[in-house]
């Protein structure tokens, strides 16, 4: 009895889930250790510099989101597949760098433009059909 590969939506399902599933776990438990104060914030001229980084990294990765986007349109399946994860990894690297300065800072809002580009990376960037995918890739 040989195995069937898994359709190729439901890895996809997966992998959106983990990338969700992280983020959240991450800036959980950063923000149950600030919670704690058992982390050191850093000095305020370090603070302002890695938040100006921040602001100008989730910038340049809801920009590239985009550029993906329109790319899909034009793209085969397989590369469809590969654009599509390639999206969500910049939104969820947006999320951690947010969630990485709220850790280092203390400050709260600093998670949420991170936040906001994963969320657009999952919004802008769905979940394929399997017929947009192709009959079993």
């Amino acid at each position: 009895m040989t195995q069937r590969p898994a359709p190729a939506v439901k890895v996809l399902f997966l992998i959106r889930t983990a990338m969700t599933v992280g983020v959240i776990s991450f800036i959980g438990i950063a923000w149950l250790i600030r919670g704690r104060g058992q982390a050191v914030a850093v000095p305020p001229a370090s603070a302002a510099t890695l938040t100006t980084v921040m602001y100008l990294a989730v910038g340049l990765a809801a920009a590239a989101i985009l550029a993906l986007r329109l790319r899909l349109a034009s793209a085969t399946p397989a590369k469809r597949r590969s654009l599509s994860v390639v999206s969500w990894a910049v939104g969820e690297f947006a999320a951690l760098f947010g969630g990485g300065t709220f850790f280092l800072t203390g400050d709260w809002q600093l998670v949420l433009p991170g936040a906001l580009v994963f969320a657009l990376s999952l919004a802008a960037v769905p979940l394929p059909r399997e017929q947009e995918l192709g009959a079993r890739n």
